[in-house]
């Protein structure tokens, strides 16, 4: 029987917590033991039904004393949040990381030709990647 590479991924970050750093031009969510999703294009945390957080509200002042660090808030919006659920479109290669007390990330991937994201993971002790490729197809390819 063949894998279902697309389940294995949406459970393989169950269970898991995420942080989220800035690595220039990129961002990265790091969920522990070399499970991690590169991310390339527009991204947000929606916290209790309202946008908490948008991947370009990094170093934005928003009339505050001081820019918002995009590090520092996602990490006060994830701090102990469990991965619940993993949902993939499979249409447009979007990405959605549902977490415990009502929070979740959004991955948007909005091109036709460049590649969106990247995760990489492990299932039963081997590594593997998908890709979030350019018009929305996705592919799953050995780690």
């Amino acid at each position: 029987m063949e894998p279902d590479y697309f389940a294995d991924f949406e459970q393989a970050f169950v269970g898991r917590t995420c942080s989220i750093v800035r690595e220039a031009p990129v961002w990265r969510a790091n969920f522990g033991d070399g499970f991690t999703i590169g991310l390339e294009v527009p991204w947000r945390i929606v916290a209790n039904g309202r946008v908490a957080f948008g991947d370009e509200d990094d170093g934005q002042w928003f009339g505050l004393p001081s820019p918002i660090d995009g590090e520092e808030r996602a990490a006060s919006l994830l701090q102990g949040r469990v991965v619940q659920a993993m949902q993939l479109d499979h249409e447009t290669g979007d990405l959605h990381i549902v977490f415990d007390g009502n929070t979740r990330i959004d991955v948007f991937n909005q091109s036709c030709g460049y590649e969106g994201w990247a995760a990489y993971y492990s299932v039963g002790g081997s590594q593997w990647g998908v890709i979030a490729m350019g018009g929305g197809e996705i592919a799953v390819v050995p780690g």
